[in-house]
């Protein structure tokens, strides 16, 4: 269920290192961090329920699917929605708790 923590959390140290390194605030490195971190974890969910939609509908054709099928987030599965749930929540926890100590 945690298997986007790392990743989100990658993304958004990176992203507040690179940051840093090009003379941005800690803040606006962490919260554009935080903002990249949750958009990937979005992104693979998407991707995964549009191969899902493929498989369940499309005869296994990508030119079947509608283009919103990914998008539809009440289709999404529990484990897709909480996992990006907690990714989401860890990186903006993260990002208030480095930011209110500064």
């Amino acid at each position: 269920m945690f298997a986007h923590v790392p990743v989100s959390l990658g993304i958004q140290l990176a992203c507040w290192a690179l940051g840093r390194r090009l003379g941005a605030s800690t803040k606006a490195s962490l919260w554009l961090g935080c903002f990249a971190g949750a958009a990937v974890c979005i992104m693979r969910e998407i991707t995964q329920r549009e191969y899902q939609w493929i498989e369940q509908f499309g005869d296994g054709r990508r030119a079947n699917m509608p283009g919103y099928a990914g998008l539809e987030v009440w289709e999404w599965n529990a484990h897709s929605l909480s996992e990006t749930a907690v990714a989401i929540s860890a990186s903006i926890a993260f990002a208030a708790f480095v930011t209110r100590r500064r």
